[in-house]
């Protein structure tokens, strides 16, 4: 159905490392793609906290660790940190509050030591139910002692091979799968053991849990953009899930209000944990007419990305992606 008659809600805005699976893209059409590299450069990654980015030294940082814990708390420093295992990891990060078909959605390659390690040496009682995490901008949240003993929940120090650039949390923040942003808090300088926390976000009534939402991102074309009849145009974008539903299985495109889709190509992809890339080489027909370009994932586990879209929150937006653009001959 045409999306006149469609409704689509606008959304409000408020493990070890595996090398990515990378067809051969030619650089010259690599230009043509959005997103165009798989790892994020830092410059480009993006930005969002409460207020102004926590500037801290790493000479006097430091980092305690206390609570509901069965053994004396612990005050560390960067280089204790640094001084446990250390494993890298590629993962996405992606905003709560984005609205659909957002950017606000980048992934890199990180390194850090897992959270577990450090709460093994503590050793959580057993009435410990939750991981308080205390931040130098005074944000605060906490997550489920489970996931927090998780192999893939980690404190990372670096990102993309440097040390973590300030406004992404220098000297250490949490990486914490399958969750938005608002449970990844930066500029970390306290973890806490306790039995229960009501964090900033869910004080203002976002949800609690904050799982990622099955998203697919359309890059190109660009809302309102004007695509040459009658060429090969390529369509783009990523898609990700965060691993809440066994990482995506496929993305498929529709150009004619849902009615039929193409399956797109995945040309970069990494763990569950990571986006995908994909593309889909569109054969533009001879005619001028406006267009509607939809997107959807599926993912390992079967589940189809829905088509109604909803507002974003408390708990983060769902629904195709939808490009208004028109076909245009010369």
């Amino acid at each position: 159905m045409k999306r006149r008659k469609f409704i689509k809600l606008s959304a409000i805005s408020a493990a070890g490392l595996v090398l990515p699976v990378q067809l051969e893209v030619q650089a010259e059409a690599k230009l043509l793609l959005k997103p165009r590299t798989f790892v994020t450069p830092n410059a480009d990654f993006y930005v969002l906290q409460i207020g102004d980015p926590a500037e801290l030294d790493a000479k006097t940082w430091r980092m305690g660790v206390s609570g509901l814990v069965e053994q004396r708390a612990q005050v560390l420093q960067l280089k204790d940190i640094k001084a446990m295992e250390p494993v890298t990891v590629t993962r996405t990060l992606k905003c709560i509050g984005d609205p659909i078909g957002t950017e606000q959605m980048s992934n890199a390659e990180w390194k850090g030591a897992r959270l577990r390690d450090l709460l093994e040496r503590v050793g959580p009682k057993p009435e410990a139910k939750v991981v308080v995490f205390r931040c130098a901008d005074g944000y605060h949240t906490a997550i489920p002692l489970a996931d927090a003993m998780r192999e893939e929940t980690v404190l990372a120090y670096e990102m993309n091979g440097v040390p973590l650039p300030t406004e992404h949390g220098f000297p250490v923040r949490l990486l914490n799968p399958g969750h938005y942003g608002t449970k990844n808090p930066k500029w970390i300088t306290s973890i806490q053991l306790a039995k229960e926390h009501e964090s900033y976000w869910e004080k203002q009534g976002w949800d609690p849990i904050a799982h990622v939402k099955l998203a697919t991102m359309i890059g190109t074309p660009s809302e309102g953009e004007e695509i040459p009849g009658g060429k090969i145009y390529t369509v783009s974008g990523a898609a990700f899930d965060a691993g809440n539903h066994g990482g995506i299985k496929k993305v498929e495109v529709s150009i004619d209000y849902g009615q039929t889709w193409e399956e797109a190509e995945i040309w970069a992809q990494d763990t569950p944990l990571s986006w995908v890339l994909w593309k889909w080489e569109w054969q533009v027909p001879e005619k001028s007419e406006p267009v509607e370009i939809y997107a959807r994932a599926t993912g390992n586990s079967g589940v189809i990305q829905d088509e109604i879209g909803i507002e974003v929150e408390p708990v983060g937006a769902t629904g195709y992606h939808i490009i208004d653009a028109a076909i245009v001959m010369p």
